[in-house]
C-alpha cells in the first residue's frame, strides 16, 4: 500500500532550485481537477505542495452557467487520446464522427498549455507525477456512434475505443515522461463498471437499458488496458462492496483481481455513510496486498488546517473492525473533486481555487500526520 518504492520522489523548493530525492515517494495527491482556466497556477501549486508525493497534472476548467460554475470535461480530456478515433462535441455529448474531430484539437490545444506548465514548475523534478483519465469503460458509455447509437451496443465499436484510448494514454505517457524524465502514473476513474455489468445503462430513448457485457469479457479488457497504462495504475471506483451480476452477488474484490488491478482508489464522501461493512471489505483488499489510496471529501480543503480531526476520523473505524492504528500509514490520501464525466461536467457550485489549494495542503499535511502514527 505505499507509494512506488523504485521511483525518487520530489523535495520542496529551495532557494528557487528544485533537487532530485533519493527517498521513495510516498502515496499522496490530488484528483488533478482545477477550478480555474490557468494551468499554471495549478501546475505551480501542485508541485510545490505535493514534491514528496505525486504532483497532480492539473485538469482545467471553463466557465460555465454565466460563470457561477466550473465545468472540468473528463470525457473531453480522453477523446483527445483516441488518434485513430475522430470524435467531436454534439448536443448529446461526444460521439465518433466522420469528420476531422475539431473538438479533440481544441481539448488537444488545451492540454498543450497544461504540458506547458508542468514542464516550466517541474524542471529538475526527480519524482513521478499522477494523471488522472477516466476508464476505458466509463469512456466507452460516454461515447456514441455518428448515428447517435451508444457505441456500449457495437462490440466491433467498443474493440477499436479500448486499442485506441489504450495506445493513446501509453503516447501521453511517453511524452510526459520526455518532457518530465519521469514517466507519471495513471489514475483511472472507472464509475461505470456496475452499470455495465448489470445491464443497467440507458438506450438513447431512455425506455429501456442496453445489455450486460459478460463479466468475463469486461475484466480481461480492463486488464488489457492495465497492462498498457502501468502495473502501479491506480483504478478508482465509487465505492467497495458487491454488485449483483445475473442475480448473483459479486465482490468487487474478485473482479478487481480478474482485471488484475494492483491499486485502488475509492471515496469518502462522508465518514458517517462509510460504514463498518466498507471498512472491513478495505481491510479485506489490504490484507490482498492491494494499494489502497482514500479520497477524502474535495469540501475538506476548506479547513485544511484540521488534520488531527481526520487522523482521528479515519483511526475510530479502522481500530474498531480490529485493524492496527499505525497502519493507517500505508493508505494513499487523495484530495479534490472526482473527475466529472457525465453532460454536463459542472463542479459543485462552491468548487474554488481556494478549496483546491486547501485540497493540496491537507493531502501533505495528512500524509505526514499519518506516517508519525506508524
Amino acid at each position: 500500500m505505499s507509494g512506488d518504492p523504485t521511483s525518487g520522489g520530489g523535495q520542496p523548493v529551495i532557494g528557487g532550485e528544485r533537487t532530485t530525492a533519493t527517498a521513495p515517494q510516498r502515496a499522496f495527491s490530488t484528483t488533478g481537477v482545477w477550478p480555474g482556466e490557468d494551468p499554471r497556477q495549478g501546475a505551480s501549486a501542485s508541485f510545490d505542495d505535493l514534491a514528496a508525493g505525486y504532483p497532480a497534472i492539473p485538469l482545467t476548467g471553463a466557465p460555465a452557467q454565466g460563470g457561477s460554475r466550473w465545468a472540468v470535461d473528463g470525457t473531453g480530456a480522453a477523446v483527445r487520446l483516441l488518434a485513430e478515433l475522430p470524435v467531436d462535441l454534439g448536443s448529446y455529448g461526444w460521439r465518433l464522427s466522420r469528420g476531422e474531430g475539431r473538438d479533440q484539437r481544441v481539448e488537444e490545444s488545451r492540454f498543450g498549455r497544461t504540458l506547458d506548465a508542468v514542464g516550466e514548475y517541474g524542471e529538475g523534478y526527480g519524482g513521478r507525477t499522477l494523471l488522472t483519465l477516466p476508464g476505458p469503460w466509463t469512456l466507452i458509455r460516454a461515447l456514441s456512434l455518428p448515428g447517435g447509437t451508444p457505441v456500449l451496443g457495437d462490440r466491433g465499436a467498443v474493440r477499436d475505443v479500448v486499442q485506441d484510448y489504450a495506445a493513446g494514454i501509453t503516447a501521453e505517457l511517453d511524452r510526459c515522461e520526455r518532457l518530465l524524465g519521469a514517466r507519471p502514473r495513471v489514475r483511472l476513474w472507472e464509475p461505470s463498471l456496475d452499470a455495465i455489468l448489470t445491464g443497467s445503462v440507458p438506450t438513447v430513448s431512455g425506455f429501456r437499458t442496453l445489455p450486460a457485457l459478460a463479466e468475463q469479457s469486461v475484466t480481461a479488457a480492463l486488464a488489457s488496458f492495465l497492462r498498457r497504462t502501468g502495473p502501479d495504475t491506480i483504478l478508482g471506483l465509487p465505492e467497495l462492496g458487491h454488485v449483483r451480476i445475473s442475480g448473483k452477488a459479486v465482490a468487487h474484490r474478485r473482479l478487481l483481481a480478474d482485471a488484475e488491478v494492483g491499486a485502488l482508489s475509492i471515496p469518502l464522501e462522508s465518514l458517517e455513510s462509510f460504514d463498518g461493512r466498507r471498512w472491513e471489505a478495505v481491510a479485506e483488499a489490504v490484507d490482498a496486498g492491494t494499494e489502497v489510496w482514500l479520497r477524502l471529501p474535495a469540501r475538506a480543503g476548506e479547513r485544511p488546517s484540521e488534520v488531527t480531526r481526520w487522523v482521528d476520523a479515519l483511526a475510530e473505524p479502522w481500530e474498531r473492525i480490529g485493524m492496527n492504528r499505525a497502519s493507517l500509514s500505508g493508505f494513499g490520501i487523495l484530495t479534490g473533486w472526482e473527475l466529472p464525466v457525465r453532460l454536463p461536467p459542472l463542479l459543485p457550485a462552491d468548487a474554488s481555487v481556494r478549496t483546491a489549494l486547501g485540497n493540496i495542503a491537507l493531502a501533505r499535511r495528512l500524509a505526514d500526520a499519518l506516517a508519525e502514527e506508524s
